[in-house]
Formats: structure tokens, sequence, C-alpha cells
């Protein structure tokens, strides 16, 4: 039976079902609460609340967001079930809105296509459509290995079967080889989401400018996928620079030469290669209208795009070092507030 969950936060009160076994935070926001998190997946920290009654249990003890943890009634909403009903105390969630509230959904791990750079393109076939925004990520678990993990969609949100994702194998993590392995095809897993709160707003938009690395290449296809399909670029203007270890990367290179050829007046795509020199990269075709620079993506934005951040909406992603590169860069020379960057902080 489904317990009731009480949440008092900023001088409100609402609730929730929660199903057994079900993650707070997950009951939570399908329940359409908003609730606080970041990377919702145990690292962070964001989604510290208090229990003020009720029989709560940790799923994870030891996750790395715990060192935010001030007291003893003090949990993690992502990592914590409850054994009935409860009452909770925490802050409001962040400001988002979704094409759907956030939802679990099945899926088969339909092809996997890796590559020299050590990114994967992952397919997943899912049981159900998904809606969401360009930016937003997912959740992604597999039977056998302990949590979820946080991905983000490679492609812009619209009535999704087939979610993609671009995945950096981590020899030493539990999940990432096997979703970056061609001989997983047909593996199930289960997808929640959409999460995240990094997003395009399409009513408020105008002018973009977008820094990834790594694996946060997929913001970037998706923003720009988003950015096409809605005649965005007919009006405004985007600048990327997406950060690479090589150019032997055709999943993401060759979508994002497809879009340069497309929009050369609007569209600016610079390459960052930090374990490749540029000067040796020579592409034709669609590839001659991207723009190769050596060096790692903050550095590579810095130098490049100098004078454009003002009045832009401004997208990071990427893994942590390189997110924080960056933000010190926006910060200190660009000077801009740290309110106005969207960026999801993943661990």
């Amino acid at each position: 039976m489904d317990a009731i969950i009480e949440v008092q936060s900023a001088g409100e009160c609402h609730s929730f079902a929660c199903a057994p076994g079900e993650r707070l935070l997950h009951a939570g926001l399908r329940g359409g609460v908003s609730l606080p998190y970041g990377c919702a997946t145990g690292t962070c920290g964001d989604c510290r609340a208090t229990v003020v009654s009720g029989n709560v249990e940790s799923l994870w003890p030891d996750a790395p967001g715990a060192r935010a943890l001030r007291g003893p009634g003090e949990i993690l909403l992502c990592q914590s079930v409850t054994r009935g009903a409860c009452v909770i105390e925490t802050k409001p969630g962040p400001r988002t809105y979704s094409r759907e509230l956030p939802q679990s959904c099945g899926g088969v791990l339909a092809r996997v296509v890796p590559n020299d750079d050590g990114l994967a393109w992952v397919d997943i076939e899912l049981d159900r459509p998904m809606r969401f925004l360009a930016g937003q990520f997912v959740l992604v678990a597999v039977p056998g290995v302990e949590g979820y993990r946080a991905y983000s969609p490679a492609h812009d949100g619209q009535d999704v079967s087939c979610l993609s994702l671009v995945v950096r194998n981590k020899a030493e993590g539990a999940l990432s080889p096997l979703l970056s392995s061609p001989d997983s095809t047909g593996l199930r897993v289960q997808v929640f989401g959409p999460l995240g709160a990094a997003h395009v707003r399409p009513d408020e938009d105008g002018d973009l400018a977008v820094v990834v690395g790594g694996s946060g290449a997929a913001v970037a296809l998706s923003i720009l996928d988003w950015a096409v399909a809605s005649g965005h670029l007919e009006w405004h203007r985007l600048d990327l620079v997406c950060g690479l270890r090589t150019s032997r990367c055709p999943e993401v290179i060759d979508r994002l030469a497809a879009a340069a050829a497309r929009f050369s007046d609007s569209l600016r795509i610079i390459v960052a290669l930090s374990e490749q020199d540029s000067a040796g990269v020579a592409l034709s075709g669609a590839g001659a209208n991207l723009q190769f620079e050596s060096g790692m993506a903050h550095e590579v934005a810095a130098r490049c795009l100098e004078g454009v951040w003002k009045d832009r909406a401004v997208f990071v992603a990427g893994p942590p070092p390189m997110v924080q590169g960056t933000l010190r860069m926006l910060i200190t020379k660009a000077r801009l507030n740290p309110t106005g960057i969207r960026y999801d902080s993943f661990s």
C-alpha cells in the first residue's frame, strides 16, 4: 500500500503518495511536488531534507552527498525510502517546467556505437514515449547495478520513443562499461525522468551560448536539435564550444557538422580538442564548417568567444572539473551573474 508523505516547505504544505521501496524524490516529483535536487544520484547533497516524523531508511548511507547532512534527522531524498506515512521538511525545489512530470519507464538497450574517443552513442527503446525540454537529463538503472546514473539525451524531446545518450566509458565504473558495450544490446533498463533545471525556455530564450565537454556533448546536441526543429536559428544566434579528447567521435562530429553547414550565418560551432593537435584536423564536406581548436573547452571558450556572453542564455555541461573551470571563467572573466548560467550539478 502506498504511504502518504507530507512535505513542509517555505511555509507551505504538500503531500504525495509513495509506493513501497520507491525513493522519496522520485515519488514526490512524479506527484507534482517541487522538491530540491541536483544530480538526483546521491553525490551532490542538494536534496537534503529533515524527517519530522515517521520511519525513513537510507538505501546508500555512505553516499558522497551525505557529507551535506548536518543532523541525525537529515536525509537525502534521492536515496531514502519510507516504511509508512511520514512528514519531511525541506527547501523549495528549483525553478523549472517540463513537458511532462517525471515518470519511471522501462526500456531496452537497442544500439551501442563506441568510438575511439572513449564515448559511446547509446540508443534505448522506451516502453512508452517520453517528452522533455532540451538540456534536461534522465536517470538510468540496470538490474544488478546499485542505484541510478544521470545522462543527458542527445536530441530534442518531442514524443521520444528512442532515447539516445552519449556515455563516457569509465573502466572503473559499474554502469558505464555495461551501457558502452555492444554486447549489452537487449539489456533491460529502467529510466526515470525528465529532470533538471538547466534546459531551454522556449518562451524566453533569445541568443544562446553553449560550452560542453565529454558526455556533456549530448546537451549541445539536444539544444542544437531543438534550435533547428523549432526555427530558433532563423531569428537568433547560437555559439557553441564542444570539448572532446579527439576528433575521432563521428556520432557527435557528424551531427555538429550537419547543423553548422545548414545555418552558417547564425551558428558557430567550435570543437575543442584536449588530446589532439587541431592543426592536423582536415574535414571536407559539411565538416569544413566546423572550427577546430586545441585545448580544454573552457580555455577555448574564453579565447574564441570573448565578448559574446552578454545578454545570452548560457548553458554549461560536462564532467565536474570542466564545469567548474567554465563557471570560473564565466564569472571572473566574462563577469556573468552565476544565477544566469544554466548547469546541472553532476559528480
